[in-house]
């Protein structure tokens, strides 16, 4: 593997383009973005020349890392087949393989689900191949989405749109809550950094605990709880508050909007 193009440099393609970078400095990595403030961007940090627009070329893992809403637009400015000695990786939401094999006239086509911790190299990306396509554009995918942090291959497609509400929105979520305890350490009195530092400790510290015990989540809570004391107060709010029941309902909507956006290209 030599080439690696991404087309689109959003939050996503950018933190693609950071891990590849860091993690596969030998591959040659160019980009098709629009947007002149994303060019100068991409300019300042990491040195690349984007163009407004890419030809395939043979050879190339292409990365489409644009909305899913402008697809149908970009593939209609395709040229006849010229996507077929590409291996296409989509990180678009929702957009199936049938809908890109499709509109692209190409069998080389992987699904994926990346999220944005990909710019640290702690991505989780769940992928899913055409099952026509060999086990070397398996592995290439693979080493280029390991680049970016963990990886897991499904065999079942419809899966990806709920990994679209674990992998990709799950940062959002998680982030969303940290911000919580953010607001309650600030008022509390301790400044910005500590803060941060304590947030994120536990944050890392509890997803260690989790995946290096394999104990279940309920488990853990359970365990920190101590008859009377003071976790078990604050956990009876957010039981209260039916915090578990809420989280549930936006991961099944953003899974929900991962659907619809699968009648792209249909």
């Amino acid at each position: 593997m030599q080439d690696v193009a991404v087309i689109g440099a959003g939050h996503m393609g950018t933190a693609m383009i950071a891990g590849i970078r860091k993690q596969m400095p030998d591959v040659r990595i160019e980009v098709a973005e629009q947007s002149a403030e994303r060019v100068r961007l991409l300019r300042d940090q990491f040195g690349i020349e984007a163009r407004d627009a890419y030809t395939p070329r043979p050879g190339t893992v292409v990365l489409l890392a644009i909305p899913p809403q402008a697809f149908e637009e970009f593939a209609a400015r395709a040229v006849p087949g010229s996507y077929r000695d590409c291996l296409v990786i989509s990180v678009m939401g929702g957009v199936t393989v049938a809908a890109i094999t499709k509109l692209l006239d190409t069998q080389r086509v992987v699904r994926s689900i990346p999220n944005t911790p990909s710019e640290v190299g702690q991505g989780m990306t769940a992928f899913c191949a055409n099952p026509s396509i060999g086990e070397a554009d398996v592995e290439a995918a693979r080493r280029v989405l390991s680049a970016i942090g963990g990886v897991l291959r499904v065999a079942d497609e419809t899966l990806l749109d709920d990994a679209s509400a674990l992998c990709g929105g799950g940062p959002a979520f998680v982030a969303h809550i940290a911000g919580a305890f953010a607001d309650f350490a600030l008022r509390a009195g301790f400044d910005a950094s500590q803060a941060r530092a304590i947030i994120c400790q536990v944050l890392r510290g509890t997803a260690d605990l989790l995946e290096l015990t394999r104990r279940d989540p309920e488990e853990v809570a359970r365990q920190v709880m101590t008859p009377g004391g003071t976790t078990e107060r604050g956990m009876s709010v957010l039981r209260q508050r039916n915090l578990h029941d809420v989280i549930t309902e936006a991961l099944d909507s953003a899974a929900a909007r991962s659907r619809e956006l699968g009648a792209i290209g249909k």
